[in-house]
């Protein structure tokens, strides 16, 4: 009995301890940084005294009267909303995460450091303009002014985990710039990839694993031969997996990451004026990654979306032209494998190059990390092509390292961009203001108030002396070497077509026979598809039909599959009931739909029953099962749908139809059978036989994650859902999951859908998928969260009398030494 007692009274000191903690978060750490939207500040920097406009979702309208004022204050409102976001982006491009979040982070700031986006940045300040410095200068100056105006009540973050974030600075968001350009530049892995699949199935076989079939790139394994190319491989395999375990810390990159966006000309329009539109897919998380805000000022009247860290608004309009961008994919990266002298191991900072050794920059790096007593020293190696990447590894082996070529090493000019963006007056001054874009790799979208529409690909892309850039180049011959880039007059570029309208989804580009390469590594082009066809389906277009098509859950890949499948007829049995299911399904991937989940769980199958064991060590990172925290693409984006589909379609025999058990050849029909009856195995062990629960919903969910959600007693605090989605990474409606497994959480979703009328501002409609704050406790954290869901938009105002007519808090900001109003 006294032992019972005992037990009872300390399980109810532990509850009451633990009461007493979340009540201490909530109250003194988590409510007093939620910030004051309503009442007049005193900020000092200002020129002039500013208004600041929210409505009821808490989007900023800013009103200032001097165009420095207006990006203080876009930096004050950032810093008011997502401080804590920006200081974590910025920590993850500085590379400083470990002294944070201990030893657990340090391969992410060692991968971080490597790739060198804080050198990058440095370097680039000292080549921008004088306008780009000024404006970076103006938009640190209203981040900071917001951090002095509210010292240890900033963001509940920096209580919990003890320290006060550093004055923000120019460097900081060109830092954060360059790491965004990196999460949507994605081919180095697909190199290192292709070197597996290539070693261990031979060119052939590899390369009908490919777009790029043939693979028309020599194969470094020659140049090494046997013994070396095993060195290679072991590297490679090895800095794969290395990079994998930093993910946890990389919030800003996921596989299936990408963008829709349309417009349509006023020739096609129900109203006589043109739309934009656009959904940029972006990771699931909380908050989300972009921030709505409204600029007005001299020579500055904007509107849309940015992502926190940086001024300008990347999604959205001026008073003439709507602009919205999607990823191109194009191939703006490459490894190359440097030679060390073997006669001197100890000359490790110097390579081959021209028949010469040639030393190699060195950068040293100090890493403070949390619970260590001494620093973690690291050598970040640099050779002309680029960082030594291979060095992330532990220990790495000291043979062939592997250095990394990328566009964005190189500096650019991307606030400049920016900034003339918001300056344009028609379609053709929005294209022409992107001239000196560097990275990332865009398509840019343009529609103005004269009705026209313009497409635009953007971004510096090499022209490479001999190699395409699929495999690791030898870095000592130059072979592989770059010879310069495209100009950008001769990037793919359209203006209004003959139909009207103009679409893109990460899929392929249309370039001329004499264009550069621009690569392969698109997305297959189902979303792309399903747009166009429902575009050219109505002859008049309005705002319905856009609303429709942003949330259209159709899949144009199982539009090819299902009469496949169906052909193939069983007389009894689960397999005939599945087959009923996909005879009567509408081809939505909807959450309720039961024809969805048959579907993927059969699908699953037949990428396990052609690919799966025949790939080895390779097919996890085929399938998509194995991410790249710093990449966002990984199983060549979708790649392995093609193929299969290919195979299905127009092989009646192949070697990749053998058991993968017995490893005996097999026809399509054996194959195809072979499928669907593991599939409806594996459905009806996962999801239990009573069909009533089978639903695309149940296993495809959303969870909206905070990183202090890994933390179990603040989880209900700052983590949202799971909740059912649709769609899939083949809908238009894009929530793509890790192929390879219909179970699981999306990771990649719609984080902002924008529709703009031009001409007719004050009807814009736009929605993120959380909400404007970063403050787990503001009721703005996930006020969007639920119209998101169901596909609704709130109104995004442009004109004076529409903005007053949404306000519910106005907060003033008066310039030092001014005399205070009432």
């Amino acid at each position: 009995m006294i032992v019972i007692q005992t037990f009872g009274l300390a399980v109810l000191v532990l509850a009451l301890a633990a009461l007493a903690f979340l009540a201490y978060v909530y109250r003194w750490l988590m409510t007093r940084s939620v910030p004051d939207l309503d009442g007049r500040l005193t900020v000092a920097g200002l020129d002039q005294p500013v208004v600041i406009k929210r409505d009821r979702h808490g989007v900023p309208h800013i009103r200032a009267k001097t165009k420095a004022d207006v990006f203080r204050a876009q930096g004050f409102v950032h810093a008011q909303d997502r401080l804590w976001q920006m200081e974590q982006s910025r920590r993850i491009a500085r590379g400083t995460l470990s002294e944070l979040f201990g030893e657990a982070a340090l391969t992410a700031d060692v991968y971080s450091r490597t790739l060198g986006f804080l050198r990058c940045a440095e370097e680039e300040w000292k080549q921008l303009w004088p306008h780009e410095r000024e404006l970076l200068s103006w938009y640190s100056e209203g981040v900071n002014a917001y951090m002095r105006q509210r010292p240890g009540r900033l963001a509940a973050e920096f209580r919990l985990l003890h320290f006060e974030p550093e004055p923000w600075t120019p460097i900081d968001s060109l830092a954060l710039a360059k790491l965004m350009a990196w999460s949507l530049s994605m081919n180095w892995e697909h190199e290192l990839l292709r070197l597996l699949c290539l070693q261990h199935l031979g060119p052939d076989k590899a390369a009908q694993l490919d777009n790029a079939t043939p693979l028309p790139t020599p194969s470094i394994l020659d140049a090494l031969g046997e013994t070396k190319s095993q060195g290679l491989l072991l590297t490679a395999e090895r800095l794969l997996a290395e990079v994998a375990k930093a993910k946890a810390y990389m919030p800003m990159a996921e596989p299936g990451q990408g963008s829709n966006c349309w417009t349509v000309a006023a020739a096609r329009s129900a109203t006589g004026n043109a739309f934009l539109c656009n959904d940029p897919h972006l990771q699931v998380a909380a908050p989300c990654s972009l921030y709505e805000q409204h600029l007005f000022g001299p020579s500055v009247h904007a509107a849309g979306a940015m992502f926190p860290g940086a001024p300008g608004i990347m999604f959205g309009h001026n008073e003439q032209v709507a602009w919205g961008v999607t990823n191109a994919c194009t191939d703006v990266q490459d490894l190359f494998v440097e030679r060390l002298d073997p006669e001197a191991p100890e000359r490790a900072d110097h390579y081959a190059r021209d028949g010469q050794w040639h030393p190699m920059d060195l950068h040293p790096e100090t890493f403070l990390v949390k619970g260590r007593e001494t620093p973690e020293r690291r050598t970040i190696r640099v050779t002309e092509h680029g960082p030594i990447v291979s060095d992330v590894i532990p220990d790495a082996p000291a043979e062939w390292p592997l250095a990394l070529q990328w566009t964005g090493h190189a500096p650019g000019h991307t606030f400049h961009c920016l900034l003339a963006l918001l300056d344009a007056e028609n379609c053709q001054e929005g294209a022409q203001a992107f001239a000196q874009w560097n990275t990332p790799s865009l398509n840019l979208s343009l529609a103005d108030a004269d009705g026209q529409i313009r497409y635009q690909l953007v971004g510096r892309h090499p022209v490479r002396r001999a190699s395409l850039g699929l495999l690791p180049n030898p870095g000592w011959d130059g072979t592989g070497d770059w010879q310069g880039f495209a100009s950008f007059d001769e990037q793919p570029s359209l203006p209004t077509p003959a139909r009207g309208v103009i679409a893109h989804a990460n899929n392929r580009i249309e370039a001329g026979p004499d264009a550069p390469w621009y690569g392969c590594d698109y997305d297959p082009g189902y979303r792309a598809q399903r747009i166009a066809e429902q575009l050219e389906a109505v002859e008049f277009l309005g705002l319905s039909e856009m609303r429709r098509l942003q949330t259209d859950a159709y899949s144009a890949f199982a539009a090819v599959l299902v009469p496949e499948l169906l052909r193939h007829d069983f007389a009894t049995g689960w397999e005939k009931y599945a087959l009923q299911r996909l005879a009567e399904w509408n081809l939505r991937m909807e959450a309720d739909s039961e024809g969805a989940l048959i579907f993927h769980y059969i699908c699953n199958s037949l990428l396990q029953e052609a690919f799966g064991a025949q790939l080895g060590p390779a097919q996890d990172a085929y399938l998509g099962r194995s991410f790249s925290p710093l990449a966002i693409v990984q199983g060549l984006k979708l790649t392995a749908l093609t193929r299969l589909q290919h195979l299905i379609l127009h092989e009646a025999a192949s070697d990749w139809y053998a058991d993968g058990t017995t490893g005996r050849p097999r026809g399509r029909e054996a194959f195809m059978r072979a499928a669907i009856q593991r599939g409806v195995q594996e459905l009806r062990r996962e999801m239990g036989e009573t069909t009533r629960k089978w639903y695309w919903g149940r296993v495809h969910q959303v969870r909206f994650v905070h990183l202090l959600g890994s933390v179990w007693i603040l989880r209900p605090l700052v983590n949202r859902g799971p909740f059912p989605i649709g769609g899939d990474g083949t809908t238009p409606l894009q929530t793509s999951y890790p192929l390879g497994s219909p179970r699981g959480l999306a990771q990649v979703a719609p984080a902002y859908r924008a529709l703009m009328e031009v001409g007719n501002w004050d009807a814009m409609e736009s929605v993120l998928n959380t909400g404007q704050s970063g403050h787990p406790l503001s009721r703005h954290y996930d006020d969007q969260m639920g119209m998101w869901r169901e596909g609704e938009y709130h109104v995004m105002p442009f004109s004076a009398s529409a903005v007053d007519q949404i306000t519910r808090y106005t907060l003033h900001l008066e310039p030092e030494g001014a005399n205070p109003r009432p």
